[in-house]
């Protein structure tokens, strides 16, 4: 049996945004236990869960620690391997006079350093090694229309002094076609809006086409949407095992419920013309395989 107890990070949907959680097991044969800490837009939340493990699966129930506000809820995951988990957790409040039921994808992943994408891999990434963030042979961010809210209210900026906004529609004459934001860079460099100091400065609320680095969405010339993997040149994921990159996609399947619907706006060429002309990437999937 796989001992899960240590330090985890969670990612979880709701109300189309996405929220980390410290999480630290404790298991003991098959009852297992966590501590859950949760920074939900600006407020410190702390659960407690109790489940049982039972082959490669996970059940169980958590509650709100303050007695205050009646929260409670269950969680259900599948063990993909000893350092990713995967499935559902379902929000529950016992107020009565509150009836919401809210079910969310839950992804955890063992705190090491050997997480990628959202996690560790670009802390490793410093000063001009940063070429995904401050190099024009990639690609700028693309932003959903809830991301650019956000960003905008917790920076005090206006919308227009950080994104362009592509109307698609328009340019293609096709009224089904939606708007999408990308990211302008800093007028005295190529580097991203926020990059300041080597760093992402709005890193804790940075879009979804930066958190699933080094994974992205790209149209084949079969006519399906696959998800892809960067090999660029000064990234450390070159070091990386591709059985490990495959794994750790399954953390995507969280960020594509929420950019599915803009996956034609998302994979137009205008958008990624830097993708479209490299061919330094590998193929793991077609993104209909991932739900």
């Amino acid at each position: 049996m796989v001992d899960l107890s240590g330090k985890w990070i969670s990612s979880f949907i709701q109300n189309n945004k996405i929220y980390n959680e410290e999480v630290v097991f404790e298991q003991k044969d098959k009852n297992i236990s966590a501590n859950i800490k949760l920074n939900f837009d600006g407020d410190i939340c702390e659960y407690k869960f109790h489940g049982i493990v039972n082959k490669n699966l996970i059940n169980g129930t958590y509650e709100y620690l303050d007695n205050s506000d009646l929260e409670s809820g269950t969680i259900s995951l599948k063990i993909i391997n000893d350092n990713f988990l995967y499935g559902v957790t379902t929000y529950i409040s016992t107020d009565p006079n509150n009836d919401d039921i809210i079910q969310s994808p839950y992804a955890l992943f063992r705190n090491t350093e050997t997480n990628l994408g959202t996690f560790n891999l670009c802390h490793k990434c410093v000063n001009a090694k940063a070429t995904c963030c401050s190099n024009l042979m990639v690609d700028s961010p693309m932003l959903l229309p809830n991301e650019v809210k956000e960003i905008a209210k917790a920076t005090n900026e206006e919308i227009d002094s950080f994104v362009q906004t592509i109307d698609f529609a328009l340019m293609h004459n096709d009224k089904t076609l939606k708007t999408l934001y990308q990211m302008k860079r800093q007028k005295s460099s190529s580097a991203c809006h926020f990059y300041k100091n080597c760093k992402c400065s709005i890193y804790d609320i940075r879009p979804i086409d930066c958190r699933i680095f080094p994974y992205d969405i790209k149209l084949e010339k079969d006519g399906n949407y696959y998800l892809i993997y960067y090999l660029a040149d000064n990234c450390e994921i070159k070091n990386i095992d591709v059985n490990n990159l495959k794994t750790v996609s399954y953390n995507t399947r969280l960020f594509l419920r929420l950019l599915y619907p803009y996956i034609r706006e998302w994979s137009d060429p205008y958008c990624c013309s830097k993708l479209v002309e490299n061919k330094d990437y590998k193929i793991i999937c077609k993104i209909e395989d991932l739900f």
